[in-house]
């Protein structure tokens, strides 16, 4: 009997250790989807100088206005704020380099609209709130017309971009890896002076 108390003692102890693992484990186990979404991409809020432009889409192909998919190779002149979970250096992105980014949206004259649509239906997920929205594209006069349609749109809004020429000096903010890109994209821009 004597003998069987240690061996218990020692099995309760193997338990207890193995039960403490276990549970630190779960505390890292990886999270759910929702949340790798909410994650953010590598970031750069900088200024600099448009080199060259590639004009590429927005043409009639059969009645249709193809999406623009701009690039432009762009020399960094100011880095006002990074993103500190990158490394940026071997991504050859830092002040007085140039590199190509994308546009998210066109190089060319456009207009970004938010619009409230009550239409347009909100639904809730297992584990998060899932918004609708409707996306859409079209051509206005001289401007690439982008909108976003939301029953959860708040404010409507409307921002025009005038669009980058060679030699235009711009601020932005841009994300490396954007929609699994290689490389910077920016959605909007301010022209400098």
């Amino acid at each position: 009997m004597k003998a069987k108390l240690p061996i218990g003692i020692i099995i309760v102890a193997f338990l207890i250790i193995i039960g403490v693992f276990f549970l630190i484990n779960l505390g890292h186990r990886t999270t759910p989807t929702f949340t790798k979404i909410g994650v953010l991409l590598p970031n750069i809020d900088f200024e600099g100088t448009v080199v060259s432009l590639s004009i590429v889409g927005g043409e009639a192909e059969g009645g249709d206005i193809t999406r623009p998919r701009d690039t432009a190779i762009v020399r960094i002149d100011k880095i006002n704020s990074i993103s500190d979970n990158f490394d940026w250096v071997s991504a050859g992105i830092e002040e007085g380099k140039e590199i190509t980014i994308q546009f998210q949206y066109s190089a060319r004259p456009a207009k970004i609209k938010q619009i409230f649509d009550p239409e347009v239906p909100t639904s809730s997920g297992d584990e998060t709130p899932a918004v609708s929205a409707t996306l859409s594209f079209t051509k206005e006069n001289d401007y690439f017309v982008y909108s976003t349609k939301s029953g959860t749109i708040t404010e409507e809004t409307e921002k025009t971009l005038p669009g980058l020429e060679e030699a235009f000096k711009f601020k932005a903010v841009g994300w490396y890896g954007y929609a699994g890109l290689e490389g910077l994209t920016i959605n909007e821009y301010e022209i400098l002076p």
